[in-house]
């Protein structure tokens, strides 16, 4: 697989060096660990949200806390009905 990094794609250069550097490996495999990191966190953030013993509240700030602004949002959105 070929990853344009040229002209718009240059920060692609920055974002996979860095994921080299933060796994210790070269980029190929950095990128590899990468994938398979992100969709196992994102089962056990979605794990986590299930909770029932944390209020919508928790669940909110965790979503918040966790969310990465253009590449990550978990939104998470919970529908409270109120009985009266």
């Amino acid at each position: 697989m070929r990853i344009r990094e040229d002209g718009k794609h240059a920060h692609r250069t920055d974002t996979i060096e860095q994921a080299a550097e933060f796994w210790n490996c070269n980029k190929t495999k950095a990128l590899m660990r990468s994938a398979e990191f992100s969709w196992r966190m994102h089962e056990r953030v979605q794990e986590v949200l299930a909770r029932e013993d944390l209020t919508v509240q928790q669940k909110q700030e965790i979503a918040d806390i966790l969310s990465i602004p253009n590449t990550y949002d978990i939104g998470y959105k919970e529908i409270v009905t109120v009985k009266e």
